[in-house]
């Protein structure tokens, strides 16, 4: 699948559960104030994060379905790692100077 570039740093659309986001900002080490900025968009969230925000939310996301030994938990966590793994998928910010 062929990703669509965007610049460096631009900000995508992440739109999120209030579950998905009491997870992340209450059962994993990210920033208390992740989505402190949220859109509320019907029953969800809509939040602007850059590729490397996303990569590192996905990253403290990983890091508690590894260690939790609560199996819901650990469910609901690698749906939400995917979720955000779709979007890297999606999008490319790197050029070719960068990247090499």
């Amino acid at each position: 699948m062929k990703r669509k570039k965007i610049p460096y740093g631009k900000k995508v659309s992440v739109k999120l559960t209030l579950r998905e986001r009491d997870l992340i900002r209450d059962d994993t080490f990210c920033d208390l104030d992740f989505a402190r900025l949220a859109i509320v968009e019907g029953k969800g969230l809509k939040v602007e994060l850059s590729l490397d925000e996303i990569e590192e939310v996905q990253g403290y996301v990983a890091a508690k379905a590894n260690h939790t030994k609560n199996s819901k938990l650990k469910k609901e966590l690698d749906q939400l790692f995917w979720k955000f793994q779709v979007l890297l998928d999606t999008f490319d910010d790197q050029d070719e100077i960068r990247s090499k």
